[in-house]
């Protein structure tokens, strides 16, 4: 089942795109050719025995479109391995172009990235105090809470109640008392007091208020789900730096230049002027969902984002995305419209980023690129070798490459090897070799697939057994903890 975990398409809405491998001008949808690759044909009787072979998997059409998906590119995998079984002959140049741009990037990023990476041991101690991994906080609060449904006016006047409190602790009165009388929560009988608290363990604008005072300071008035929130740190305390100090300072050093370079990269976008099209978003779930898509024509140049003095394309999400791996292509195709907003906007920015090293005149040395290039080959030889496709296909008989194609996905569709998936390197075979999938026959396949396991015997059911005995540990009697984990029930 693992082969298809990275191939399993989600249903696509229609969009206007034109599919690779869509047949609806080479194929009539009643042939019974589900694929065709290098000259080789997958049919329909062979797609089905293939899928039977795990009767886990669902007789569906998104699994017959995973399974030609994959016997297409390991059969132009095995084709080429049996012209070549080096693969040297191939022109790796479109295949190393997403390294050549981020080594070109990294030469931005040496040149015009400046933080100030460098922290005596006293800046060290202070930040450990207020930004160490273990730092907490012992803080007190007054809890007001508007009452269930309240109008726009009745939480203005809770509010004020709170205003007021805090501006009558600020003048010297005692903030515990003044929590006994007015906080609406547990901690009131103990005049506001949380106790020690670490992050996480109470909601973000408390936490990050409480974090921003320093011992005896009082907070403004804060809201948040539970109400409205006066806060008064009482004391702070870090456990000692000690040995810890090189990797915190290794660690301030790294957030300073990930600041440095989004404050870069923000100061591009903005002066650029990026905005997504109105289609933007669309057009990237369906290239995500069918990475397999080839654009034709003005369907590559459409827009997703635009710039001034340009725009990021579907032609280019599309490179993008062949080279992504399968759980990443999958998270884009499912995420929310803010999360697919703000990785769209990132991605954008990488195109900001490769104009203006162009601008600057940077280049990818010669030597680079070749050291790149190597490493794609080391690559591939790694995933051709995890096939064991160079013995089988190299030299030998017409015939013999289909065959051990359709061996190597019976033994991975059975569980008995795992196959790697071939990503770009795989679309880099596909324009190199005529191929195409015929949609049409899917439907096909799935009859043919329910008709196979129906005349199959059914599996023994297991044999029942008597329930065993839980174990006593204890744990029915053990107290309930909880409330008391979370410091206040108000915060």
């Amino acid at each position: 089942m693992k082969l298809f975990r990275w191939r399993m398409v989600a249903a696509a809405t229609p969009f206007l795109l034109s599919a690779c491998g869509g047949l609806g001008e080479a194929m009539s949808a009643h042939t019974d050719v589900v694929a065709r690759a290098a000259g080789k044909e997958l049919k329909v009787q062979q797609a089905a025995e293939l899928l039977a072979a795990n009767p886990q998997i669902p007789a569906e059409p998104e699994m017959v479109r995973a399974l030609a998906d994959v016997w297409v590119e390991y059969t132009l995998l095995a084709t080429a391995l049996a012209e070549d079984s080096t693969l040297s002959a191939i022109d790796l140049d479109s295949f190393i172009e997403p390294a050549r741009e981020m080594a070109l990037i990294a030469k931005l990023h040496d040149e015009v990235i400046r933080a100030d990476t460098t922290f005596t041991d006293e800046q060290l101690e202070e930040r450990w105090l207020t930004e160490g991994p273990g730092v907490e906080v012992r803080a007190r609060h007054i809890l007001l809470r508007p009452p269930p449904e309240a109008t726009p006016e009745q939480r203005d006047s809770v509010r004020a109640l709170a205003e007021s409190l805090r501006q009558r602790a600020q003048q010297g009165e005692d903030f515990a008392e003044l929590a006994r009388q007015y906080s609406q929560d547990g901690s009131a009988q103990r005049g506001g007091d949380l106790d020690y608290f670490g992050r996480g363990r109470m909601v973000a604008p408390f936490e990050e208020a409480a974090f921003a005072l320093q011992p005896g300071e009082i907070s403004e008035v804060v809201e948040t789900p539970f109400g409205y929130h006066v806060i008064k740190v009482e004391d702070r305390r870090q456990p000692e730096l000690g040995d810890q100090k090189e990797d915190f300072r290794q660690y301030l050093v790294q957030r300073a230049q990930q600041e440095a370079e989004t404050a870069y990269m923000d100061s591009l976008s903005q002066a650029a002027g990026v905005e997504i099209e109105p289609s933007g978003l669309a057009v990237v779930r369906e290239l995500a969902t069918r990475p397999e898509t080839e654009l034709r024509g003005r369907a590559a140049s459409r827009p997703i984002t635009t710039y001034q003095g340009g725009a990021f394309t579907s032609g280019e999400f599309l490179e993008f995305i062949r080279t992504q791996p399968p759980q990443v292509q999958s998270s884009f195709a499912t995420a929310s419209d803010d999360q697919l907003t703000t990785a769209v906007e990132q991605l954008t920015r990488m195109e900001l980023l490769l104009q203006e090293a162009r601008r600057r005149g940077l280049e990818v040395s010669r030597a680079e690129v070749d050291t790149i290039r190597a490493t794609a080959r080391q690559e591939i030889r790694a995933v051709v070798a995890a096939t064991g496709l160079a013995q089988g296909v190299a030299g030998a008989a017409p015939g013999a490459t289909e065959a051990r194609v359709s061996a190597l996905l019976r033994d991975a569709l059975s569980g008995r090897v795992n196959l790697p998936p071939l990503a770009r390197f795989g679309y880099l075979l596909r324009g190199l070799y005529p191929n195409e999938i015929n949609e049409g026959s899917f439907s096909q396949v799935v009859e043919r697939l329910e008709a196979i396991r129906a005349s199959q015997p059914a599996p023994p059911s297991p044999v029942p057994t008597a329930p065993t005995q839980p174990q006593d540990t204890g744990a029915a009697n053990a107290p309930d903890t909880a409330g008391e984990a979370s410091g206040s029930e108000g915060a």
